[in-house]
């Protein structure tokens, strides 16, 4: 049986600092495909792209839902990553498409007050997060291969054409 299909975007938003924003899920009902809970994690924001959306609509559209940051204080780059996989979505097994694309902003404030319903269920946290403190954390970020990939991404050394990244892999803890 063919699982659902979900297409999203995921936006590596960087700051002047660069600086990657990570929202904090903690959500029992998403889990990898064989039903293993890993605990609270972190990930770039962004989520399904809506029938009839583009790319970059998703990405704009969401970056307004999980951060209130304005579309006119946020540069947009290129896809940059592409990755799929299976996993237990709020309790629905489903097949995960996932896009990122870079975008830049100025401003380091952020809210989570315009989060949908779902998402304040979930969603506990909004964090800067540098390319060190990424490699030497001790909580779980999603792609687990984010601190390898993401200093290209910070210097401006984005692929020629997207990277097909491995999303399967789990953390080692």
């Amino acid at each position: 049986m063919a699982l659902p299909i979900r297409n999203s975007v995921k936006v590596l938003l960087l700051n002047s600092d660069n600086e990657l924003l990570l929202m904090k899920f903690h959500d029992p009902s998403t889990k990898s495909i064989d039903g293993t809970y890993k605990g609270h994690f972190w990930a770039p924001i962004g989520g399904m792209i809506e029938p009839n959306e583009s790319l970059l609509e998703a990405a704009i559209r969401e970056v307004q839902e999980e951060t209130c940051i304005a579309k006119d204080a946020v540069e947009f780059g290129p896809p940059v990553w592409y990755g799929e996989f299976d996993l237990v979505l709020f309790g629905t097994p489903t097949h995960l498409k996932q896009t990122f694309i870079v975008a830049k902003t100025k401003q380091k404030d952020f809210s989570l007050s315009n989060l949908t319903e779902q998402e304040k269920a979930v969603v506990k946290n909004l964090a800067w997060f540098s390319c060190e403190k990424i490699k030497n954390s001790d909580e779980i970020i999603y792609p687990v291969i984010m601190a390898e990939l993401l200093p290209d991404i910070v210097a401006g050394n984005y692929p020629e054409k997207v990277l097909v990244i491995d999303l399967a892999k789990l953390p080692k803890k």
